[in-house]
């Protein structure tokens, strides 16, 4: 069954509740509150498939929610703010 989206309301609830609806992101921001914000960590603490992380991280990180921020340059190596 296709969930409802709610990105197009004009109440900010509901399209806090479209970008948040999934417990994965939840989770992940639940992390960066309490001081996670390297990839590897995020791993760590949540057991997330990295595909999954990736593709939570880059949602968060579209819809303003987090700013990446590189802090290695060789290899180049990001943390989420």
């Amino acid at each position: 069954m296709k969930r409802t989206s709610f990105d197009s309301w004009p109440c900010s609830i509901a399209r806090t509740a479209d970008i948040l609806g999934d417990a994965w992101s939840l989770l992940v921001l639940r992390e960066v509150f309490y001081g996670e914000s390297r990839f590897d960590g995020f791993i760590g603490s949540l057991g997330i498939a990295r595909n999954t992380l990736t593709d939570r991280l880059r949602r968060l990180e579209a819809e303003g929610l987090l700013r990446r921020q590189a802090y290695q340059s060789d290899p180049v190596r990001h943390e989420y703010l």
